[in-house]
């Protein structure tokens, strides 16, 4: 479902050019679990970021069922991700100023659920993540585990394809954790997680790391 062929990435700053993903070659399956670790800085971010189309790269193909992601404008990727990639980033993606079931809501709409149906809808995905009590809440009046599992919500609101995931658990409870990730892996969905766990990341069907800006075998 994914394929990455000689990736490279790399940031411009004022001290020139920093290089981050070089040569890097990546294939995912559909409905495959895949870990992936790596210190801070090795890109893991990054490489969640190309294969959403949120960043692009130097040079190298992303792609996802064969279709390169440079061929689609912004549009085209924006539709992409609403339909059929979940994101949940550390970075969190909620808007502030909305509650936990009006951000699952506004997912909904841009996945194309009818406005009749999208208040239901998010209320069930609230109450999948233990978090349905919290449904009237800002985003600032959340917990941090309750805020990540309302981020898990928004990504899974349009059951997608693709799950892109750094650190889903990492502020959770173990039993919420555990069965949070229970959930996901019961389901088709190929997922790639970024996590600093090893006996999570040892769950996964492939445990990869981020070693020298290229993908490499845990």
């Amino acid at each position: 479902m994914v394929g990455l062929h000689g990736v490279v990435k790399s940031y411009t700053t004022v001290h020139g050019d920093v290089p981050v993903l070089a040569d890097l070659d990546l294939r995912i399956d559909r409905g495959e679990k895949v870990s992936l670790v790596g210190p801070s800085g090795s890109g893991k971010s990054t490489l969640l970021g190309l294969i959403s189309g949120l960043l692009r790269p130097d040079a190298g193909v992303v792609a996802i069922d064969g279709v390169s992601l440079a061929d689609l404008d912004d549009a085209a990727l924006a539709d992409l991700r609403s339909h059929r990639i979940g994101i949940a980033l550390q970075s969190e993606n909620m808007v502030p100023f909305l509650s936990a079931a009006e951000n699952v809501a506004l997912a909904l709409g841009f996945g194309g659920c009818e406005r009749g149906c999208r208040r239901t809808r998010a209320g069930e995905l609230l109450e999948r993540m233990s978090v349905g009590h919290r449904a009237n809440h800002l985003p600032r009046r959340l917990s941090g585990g309750e805020a990540q599992r309302v981020a898990m919500a928004v990504a899974l609101a349009n059951e997608p394809d693709l799950l892109l995931a750094d650190e889903m658990v990492a502020a959770l409870d173990p039993a919420t954790a555990a069965k949070l990730v229970d959930d996901i892996f019961a389901t088709d969905m190929a997922v790639l997680f970024v996590t600093h766990d090893p006996a999570l990341a040892e769950r996964a069907d492939r445990h990869l790391a981020l070693d020298g800006g290229t993908v490499v075998a845990a």
